[in-house]
């Protein structure tokens, strides 16, 4: 179980000290399928804007008309960026009508932005009793105090309430505006120890992630004349259906529940109706640890999913109908470092093809554009693939990668991830390409060639990823090990 400690810095991760010199180099392991990855230093599919040194963003939000807000941990500051002409603003949050001293410069890490119906935007500092607002037509704000406090995740609803969870507080919260200028905050008491980080509303209930209770709550909303009196507990995923990991956000489509479990690299998927249960892994990061996936955002027309890696250095695409991931890798790296952070994402309201986000450890706002074509695919000649434990058989999976590939000399880099171990890695599994690089000049297939060495019984995933160093494109095979 997480410390309050740990949780309460989720993630400001620790970077490795390891010099990159224009490419990063992914380490040979006897169970990895393995290559060399050149990252440029510049992506075709993603814009960067660079905020002053320091500024450390997190929370961010593209409001009604197109402006992107952003803010900051270390300032006391929100920024504005008009996206058309890259003039960024920035504004010293400051309410002169109330007391803001519980504003300390060392607490100030926004991780939630929302934009209510009436155009305010909301947000608050982790690890304050204060939730705050910025009227965008007069620049101006003002400190609402928590007692139950600080948010860590808000979703305003369509009537027109701001729900919140409270992460170290244990508590759910809701704002309601009473008279013409006038909130009320309410806390509903969630249970010790739970740590509720994201949530999703459905009609008249609430679904939530307990991040430290590994569980998924459903709560029905209980209203009277308009207010909201009390929420009751209806529905539970707990560890004894679903083993998680840190599940963090979650949005619920069609009777599924799509989540991110920080403490690994999956996206998994958990059917309502039968329980069953598919984790999709990212690309494996270049040492082969948890990519940490954190935020979800799904798009308009319920085909597919925006989630960011906090260790991954790439901002996430699923596509829920083909099964597929798209991941853009960040080209900007920090000067003491060899990763960097995307802390928070925000879907763009006139094109969720478009997603911005933060780069915290690089002073930046990115965008990523999904409308930009992705010259090459990768596709295989099988769905499934079944495994015993017999060392002596060696299984073999036929690839093509098709296209061309103009930004990296045709090449393209081939890599693969399972669902196994929390890290997307094989364990007792060996797993090797015919070739590892494919000049698509000249070659269009190779074989992926997996044996096994004990791996413990299950249906687990097998992703097959072609990367150029500037985008990834996974497939994924049912992988049934018995």
């Amino acid at each position: 179980m997480l410390s309050r400690k740990s949780i309460g810095v989720i993630i400001i991760v620790i970077g490795v000290a390891i010099s990159v010199f224009g490419y990063l180099q992914i380490n040979s392991q006897q169970n990895e399928s393995t290559s060399s990855i050149t990252y440029k230093n510049q992506n075709s599919y993603i814009e960067e804007y660079q905020l002053p040194s320091g500024s450390r963003p997190n929370g961010i939000i593209v409001d009604r008309q197109g402006i992107i807000w952003a803010a900051s941990s270390t300032t006391n500051n929100l920024f504005s960026l008009e996206s058309k002409s890259g003039k960024i603003r920035e504004y010293p949050i400051n309410d002169e009508n109330s007391q803001s001293s519980n504003l300390a410069r060392n607490s100030t890490m926004v991780w939630t932005i929302v934009q209510d119906n009436n155009g305010v935007i909301w947000f608050s500092p982790l690890g304050t009793k204060s939730i705050w607002t910025l009227d965008t037509t007069k620049r101006t704000f003002h400190m609402i105090k928590s007692e139950s406090g600080s948010a860590f995740q808000m979703k305003a609803s369509n009537n027109g309430k701001i729900w919140f969870t409270t992460l170290s507080g244990d508590a759910l919260g809701v704002i309601e505006k009473i008279g013409n200028d006038g909130y009320k905050i309410s806390s509903f008491d969630l249970g010790s120890g739970t740590t509720p980080a994201g949530l999703f509303l459905q009609d008249d209930s609430i679904w939530i992630t307990e991040m430290a209770m590994q569980k998924i709550v459903k709560y029905k909303i209980i209203e009277d004349n308009g207010l909201v009196k009390n929420i009751t507990k209806t529905f539970e995923v707990t560890s004894k259906k679903m083993s998680l990991s840190s599940p963090t956000d979650l949005i619920i489509k069609d009777g599924v529940i799509w989540l991110t479990e920080h403490g690994t690299s999956f996206l998994t998927k958990y059917k309502l109706s039968s329980g069953d249960i598919v984790r999709y892994t990212t690309s494996q990061n270049i040492f082969h640890a948890t990519t940490l996936p954190f935020w979800i955002r799904g798009v308009s027309n319920d085909k597919g999913l925006w989630f960011n890696e906090h260790e991954g250095n790439k901002l996430a695409y699923f596509d829920i109908y083909n099964q597929t991931l798209t991941e853009y890798n960040i080209p900007s790296l920090p000067q003491d470092g060899y990763l960097t952070y995307p802390l928070n994402i925000a879907l763009d309201p006139f094109d969720d093809k478009k997603l911005w986000f933060t780069e915290w450890n690089t002073d930046k706002i990115g965008l990523v554009d999904r409308n930009i074509e992705i010259p090459f695919g990768i596709s295989a000649d099988t769905k499934k693939i079944v495994l015993r434990n017999d060392t002596s058989k060696e299984n073999v999976i036929n690839l093509e990668v098709t296209g061309q590939n103009p930004y990296s000399s045709n090449r393209v880099f081939l890599n693969a991830s399972s669902s196994i171990t929390p890290t997307a890695g094989f364990g007792n599994m060996t797993v090797k390409f015919s070739s590892n690089v494919l000049d698509l000049s000249s070659s269009h297939t190779a074989q992926l060639f997996l044996q096994n060495y004990g791996t413990v019984s299950g249906n687990y995933t097998l992703g097959i990823s072609a990367s150029d160093g500037l985008v990834t494109k996974t497939i994924f095979l049912e992988l049934d090990v018995s």
